[in-house]
């Protein structure tokens, strides 16, 4: 295994378990998921991050995963510019360390098209279902785990079988976007390079992509911090602890908690979202 020592903070459960990636398994201390083509097994002790992965050697992932889990972000000074009031001060003395995520985009687009109508739990279990009967196994400890399948696999599996692997109204637009990207008519990695509003056109060209799963996935896989996605939990939170009018559309929240929160918007996002959802838990 190897140990990635850490200097900032990091709560590695919330920030695998706030509805960013839907492929992360806790079994114990340890959470199991494949990135970059590798299974990977970690957890956080006092130490840091203790990590095991396979096919590839610790030493080669380890960068990887590091950007992965965004430990270059500056999160005091993050702190600093969204810690604007006494509820988002509250979320983040709560979940100090739970950072965004930088996915992989193309995975990070599927999960978020799967979303639709739809939760966590079931996001995670559509995702699984995809990988185990398009993607190829890997092994790490006596654990199995499947490749996110590529545009190529899904594109090839077409609507018909999508449908039968239990994604419903979904399949359509799945199928559609592994076309596009298979095709090389959507570079998605070149999308960290463009401007947030650019990066949200192109995403939003996409049949079954609207303003949220855009957002998601600018804020979780490309780099655009000025994203703010909106869902139930967010738009609650807004509502409740900001803002009276209910009615707002989505453009003028989006607009209102950039002029608020700043630069880092999706990091604001991610606190209130989390701090709402976990809020009507019993």
């Amino acid at each position: 295994f190897m140990l990635i020592p850490l200097d900032k903070p990091l709560d590695l459960a919330s920030t695998l378990e706030s509805g960013q990636a839907h492929r992360w398994q806790r079994e114990g201390q340890w959470y199991y998921a494949v990135i970059f083509n590798n299974l990977v097994q970690i957890r956080q002790d006092p130490l840091g991050l203790e990590f095991y992965c396979s096919p590839e050697s610790e030493e080669r992932l380890s960068p990887l995963l590091k950007d992965y889990l965004r430990l270059e972000d500056n999160l005091d000074e993050i702190y600093r510019q969204i810690g604007k009031d006494q509820h988002i001060a509250q979320a983040i003395a709560k979940y100090r360390g739970m950072r965004l995520l930088r996915q992989d985009p193309w995975e990070c687009l599927i999960s978020f098209i799967c979303s639709a109508n739809s939760n966590i739990p079931r996001i995670a279990a559509t995702m699984e279902i995809i990988s185990e009967h398009l993607g190829h196994p890997l092994t790490l400890n006596d654990h199995i785990r499947y490749t996110f399948p590529t545009p190529h696999s899904l594109a090839e599996a077409g609507e018909q079988r999508l449908r039968e692997l239990r994604l419903g109204f979904r399949a359509k637009y799945v199928a559609h976007a592994a076309k596009v990207v298979a095709e090389g008519r959507v570079d998605l990695l070149a999308l960290r390079k463009v401007p947030y509003k650019e990066a949200k056109e192109v995403l939003m060209s996409f049949p079954g992509i609207g303003e949220k799963v855009a957002d998601c996935v600018l804020a979780f896989s490309l780099d655009k911090m000025e994203a703010f996605p909106i869902d139930r939990w967010v738009r609650r939170a807004l509502a409740e602890w900001y803002l009276d009018d209910k009615r707002l559309s989505y453009p003028k929240l989006q607009e209102w908690a950039v002029e608020y929160f700043g630069h880092y918007a999706s990091y604001a996002q991610q606190y209130l979202f989390h701090e709402r959802r976990l809020q009507d838990k019993p």
